[in-house]
């Protein structure tokens, strides 16, 4: 699903109203509607205040009350700008009330945190995308006293606050919900957006569904329903060569685990054969971990390009290099040898990418076939800038990297990226802080390196295998754990859950054509 500014937004809301004949209202009055389902959906009916701005947002608020009253609920309505001053569809909004929902004003009552104090939930439909700069008077004292009350808030489309382009801001509502109309903003998934919105529910309305996917953005957020359809095929009748095989290089004397972890993530992506080069010292640890590996025959130095030369080549569809490898001399000439002759798509993780910062003429540029997988740490080496700046503007440093190494780049960390060399960008809404340890980034290697194998082109692989990993993490929260103690093998368990969720959604496609 396609991400877009406010302007794209309004150009959309223009052409749907004056090129395709939808009316204002009925689309103000879906909004207003889809903002007090989402409200009853969450909670049962009690006392609620909706706070209404001017324009549609304020229009929303208006019909989500009207709505809201109808579901039972016990409605406050808080009028922050005067109604007199409210025009077009806003206005026919507020005249839609029914008589027993009067408005009071935000200005006519001293302690307004008295009034809030009493309520359940709220509904902030303050300002929307066509707010400019910080929140001015009184705007700024309702979102402050709003937040200080730390009740439930759903959002009007945008937190009030927030800016729809850019994510930035200084006083921002802070929402359980945001029910976004027709596409979400970028702003939702930028700066301090995440943090802001809470969960974002997406609404079409009634906005025709071909202004809604035409590709005029090169920003994206992956849905699960699209991450469905990147599914490799799986034909009943396949076998273990059916399924092709990954090479992982990975681990060291001081890291066994690294290799164990990439290897189960590679291990769960569904392909045929994961077979490990690792160093003598690491191979008793994968036979134990995983015995459904193969490993090469052992070397009498233990030297892992050693290993790598008694490969068969022919036979490895993808190949995963870095992670617990650590950067030696030995490891640069082992990496820069595998990429100098290896024909197969590549994802380098971790040490891999330490050495690539260094030696950045090893990897052959224009070549459709590497992913790279870095932290915000390992960018910043990739790129020679500080961390901070990568966390200042985490689009710009993975598209710049991206384009840099042309190859797929997928930016760990809240709100994952995905960068392509030809611009595009996909943000990953699914994951939690569960997979904030070390050795997460190792099972999402060996995942994407186990769905290239599998013939997945390298933009879909990685898109496919970082969702997947966000939705394993996501399900152990649904299922009542706690991020702060769930290890990561509680996380790889619940990966063929993921799928089975991907398979669901897949089937569903295909029935609704």
């Amino acid at each position: 699903m396609k991400l877009v500014t406010a302007d794209q937004m309004r150009e959309i809301d223009r052409r749907s109203i004056e090129e395709r004949g939808i009316p204002g209202i009925r689309l103000m009055e879906q909004a207003g509607r889809a903002i007090a389902m989402d409200v009853a959906e969450a909670f049962p009916p009690g006392r609620i205040a909706i706070l209404c701005g001017h324009g549609n947002n304020g229009g929303d608020g208006y019909i989500a009350a009207r709505h809201l009253q109808r579901f039972g609920w016990d409605v406050t309505l808080i009028a922050v700008t005067p109604p007199e001053k409210l025009k077009g569809n806003a206005r026919e909004a507020f005249e839609q009330l029914p008589p027993d929902i009067m408005p009071i004003s935000w200005g006519n009552h001293a302690n307004m945190a008295e009034i809030l104090a009493q309520q359940d939930v709220v509904v902030d439909a303050l300002l929307g995308t066509g707010a400019k700069g910080p929140p001015r008077s009184p705007f700024d004292e309702v979102i402050t006293t709003l937040n200080e009350a730390q009740l439930p808030v759903f959002s009007a489309d945008i937190p009030s606050g927030l800016d729809p382009d850019n994510g930035r801001g200084d006083l921002v509502v802070k929402a359980f919900r945001t029910i976004t109309m027709g596409l979400p903003k970028w702003g939702l998934v930028r700066g301090v957006g995440p943090d802001m919105a809470g969960y974002v529910r997406v609404e079409s309305l009634s906005f025709p569904p071909d202004l809604l996917t035409a590709r005029d953005s090169l920003l994206e957020t992956l849905t699960q329903s699209e991450a469905a359809d990147l599914l490799p095929q799986r034909p009943p009748g396949g076998h273990k060569g059916t399924f092709g095989m990954v090479a992982i290089a990975a681990g060291s004397a001081a890291m066994p685990g690294a290799a164990i972890l990439a290897g189960e993530g590679a291990v769960r992506s569904g392909t045929g054969l994961v077979r490990m080069i690792v160093p003598d010292s690491v191979r008793p640890f994968v036979t134990a971990a995983l015995p459904e590996t193969l490993l090469t025959r052992e070397s009498p130095g233990g030297d892992q390009l050693e290993f790598a030369d008694a490969m068969n080549w022919e036979r490895v569809k993808a190949l995963v290099i870095g992670p617990g490898m650590e950067v030696t001399t030995e490891t640069r000439r082992f990496l820069a040898d595998l990429l100098e002759t290896c024909e197969t798509p590549v994802v380098l993780d971790a040490d891999a990418l330490n050495i690539l910062a260094a030696n950045p003429e090893i990897l052959n540029p224009g070549e459709d076939k590497t992913v790279l997988t870095p932290h915000p740490g390992e960018l910043a080496r990739l790129l020679n800038v500080k961390v901070s700046e990568i966390e200042e503007d985490r689009w710009s440093a993975v598209a710049r990297a991206s384009e840099k190494f042309r190859a797929v780049v997928v930016l760990k960390g809240r709100g994952t990226l995905v960068a392509h060399p030809d611009g595009w960008i996909t943000h990953i809404g699914a994951g939690n802080t569960a997979l904030s340890r070390g050795g997460s980034g190792d099972v999402l290697a060996g995942l994407i390196g186990g769905l290239l194998a599998q013939g997945i082109p390298p933009w879909n692989a990685a898109r496919l295998g970082a969702f997947l990993h966000g939705m394993a993490a996501d399900r152990l929260l649904r299922e009542g754990n706690s991020p702060r103690g769930v290890r990561l093998a509680d996380m790889m368990g619940q990966i063929p859950f993921a799928f089975k969720e991907l398979e669901s959604s897949l089937l569903a496609n295909q029935f609704n054509g």
